[in-house]
């Protein structure tokens, strides 16, 4: 995740994590990560024009932002919460948009502000810190001996490159893409295609607004690529699997696969669903997913998450282990 970044970036976030596990916060949040800016990016401080026993106070400010709670082990692993998530996004996507092969320091500050509800990026815009200014500042001031390559045609900006698949039978290079834009649905997924030997990319399919496309397969003898569909919910700001599609990467034809709640699960539950698929045969014929499964139990519901294959053929799921550690 952290391979584009620079030194001093990847030791703002190690500093982030300190200082939540000082605090005591089960989660790395916006208000961490402005704490190991503030140890790491002379931009910031630049932008913030203090002396140092301002910038204590400074640092005194933003903890008395977070809850303290007792100390926790140095080992123990930290997520980042949702936000923070977002803020490492919307940092790679800032260092796309002005060329720069690496993510700095500078970058996760933009992608900070970017965050402009979060707690952290309210306590700079009190010291007078606003996302258009130190954009132009950094946009101006920073220099890379060697600058990343034009962006490729067809992927538009706002995309952030989540990883790349190939399939032999068509030479077809699938990229799996995030939106990191300001936007409402979070991450929203895209997936683009080109030959091997074009240049530019071309979206697959023409999904909705409200639809993302995810965790796409392809295989060795099929010219085809298979991905998972999540439909987003405004109102209540969740998404739910919205069905299986197969794409044709010659005929560039659309299909359903796994129309959604038609999983003939073998047991008897509430409901069901795909959560993400992990593998395609190289015939095409058995795709290999991540199924939800909701089982009534007293007073509630429980949900199980098995690795399962499935006939495409003749649409039979066959479930092969209990994934007992998974949770999405």
């Amino acid at each position: 995740m952290f391979e584009r970044y620079t030194q001093k970036a990847r030791r703002s976030v190690f500093f982030a994590r300190y200082e939540a596990i000082q605090l005591g916060s089960s989660q790395i949040e916006s208000e961490h990560l402005l704490l190991g800016l503030l140890r790491e990016s002379k931009t910031l401080i630049e932008l913030l024009g203090q002396d140092t026993s301002s910038l204590d106070a400074f640092r005194k400010q933003v903890e008395s932002r977070v809850t303290v709670r007792k100390t926790i082990p140095l080992w123990a692993e930290l997520p980042f919460n949702e936000v923070a998530r977002r803020i490492l996004s919307h940092a790679e996507e800032e260092a796309e948009n002005l060329a720069h092969r690496h993510v700095s320091t500078e970058h996760l500050l933009l992608g900070l502000l970017r965050e402009q509800d979060c707690s952290a990026a309210q306590l700079l815009k009190e010291r007078g810190l606003v996302l258009e200014s130190a954009r132009a500042h950094i946009g101006g001031e920073m220099r890379e001996e060697v600058a990343s390559p034009p962006r490729s045609p067809g992927i538009p900006v706002g995309y952030s490159w989540e990883r790349i698949l190939y399939n032999p039978a068509s030479e077809t290079i699938i990229a799996e893409m995030r939106c990191v834009a300001d936007r409402p649905l979070p991450l929203l997924g895209r997936l683009f295609m080109r030959h091997k030997d074009a240049d530019g990319y071309e979206q697959i399919g023409n999904p909705a607004d409200d639809v993302s496309y995810g965790t796409p397969v392809t295989c060795e003898k099929q010219p085809i690529v298979i991905f998972n569909t999540v439909k987003w919910d405004k109102v209540r700001g969740g998404g739910t699997p919205d069905g299986v599609y197969a794409f044709n990467l010659r005929t560039r034809e659309l299909a359903v696969c796994v129309a959604k709640d038609s999983l003939a699960i073998p047991e008897t539950h509430l409901r069901s669903w795909i959560s993400a698929l992990i593998s395609l045969s190289d015939d095409g014929r058995t795709l290999f997913v991540n199924v939800g499964i909701e089982k009534a139990v007293p007073n509630g519901a429980i949900v199980h998450y098995y690795l399962a294959s499935l006939d495409l053929e003749h649409k039979t799921l066959e479930l092969l282990s209990l994934l007992k550690d998974n949770r999405y």
